[in-house]
């Protein structure tokens, strides 16, 4: 009788470790990490970096900064260039500033506004092959890895689905209510402009 009260126990604890064992193995995998990516026709590219489990946000830009240089004055007699030719570059400039990355911490409602589209996605939002490109828009590029190690990259261009679009618009109000730098207001205008 002695050795049957150690063998019950040893029974129920092996018993409750598979079961817990099962009951994880049927969750559903959640995002750890998202990657977006913001293509704008005529603007600077951006992109976002989103980690769930250190609960941060990056924005940053794939490509370094170089302003266009003013085009050339006209060489038709020595002309050089006008006050409103000169203003017009300057204005152009001043519509694609240097963008200044940042990277901020997120509150737990913060993860969730995100989680909430991302873990909606059926797998039709993953699809991206039947699209056709367009010649100009907002590109967009998503990745998202999963805790389960799995990495699904979603290239819609600029034919987002509904739930595609959800995803980077929430993370642009995310970007827009995070935000410190005037430069990078402007670069999100005209990203949201594109949206």
């Amino acid at each position: 009788m002695k050795s049957f009260t150690p063998l019950l126990f040893c029974i129920l604890f092996l018993f409750s470790c598979s079961k817990k064992y099962n009951d994880n193995k049927t969750e559903k995998p959640k995002p750890v990490l998202i990657k977006i990516g913001y293509y704008p026709t005529f603007h600077l590219p951006a992109e976002t970096i989103i980690n769930f489990s250190e609960k941060y946000l990056i924005f940053y830009s794939p490509v370094s900064y170089n302003p266009p240089p003013p085009p050339p004055p006209l060489k038709e007699n020595g002309q050089k260039w006008s006050i409103e030719e000169k203003m017009e570059h300057l204005k152009y400039i001043d519509e694609r500033p240097e963008l200044q990355p940042f990277k901020v911490n997120l509150s737990q409602n913060d993860i969730e506004r995100i989680q909430r589209i991302s873990d909606s996605f059926k797998s039709e939002d993953f699809n991206d092959k039947d699209l056709k490109p367009a010649m100009d828009g907002m590109s967009t590029n998503i990745i998202i890895l999963y805790s389960n190690g799995k990495l699904v990259q979603i290239n819609p261009m600029n034919a987002p689905n509904e739930k595609q679009r959800a995803l980077y618009g929430e993370v642009l109000d995310l970007l827009f209510e995070k935000n410190t730098h005037k430069n990078n207001s402007v670069i999100l205008q005209k990203i949201k402009t594109y949206h």
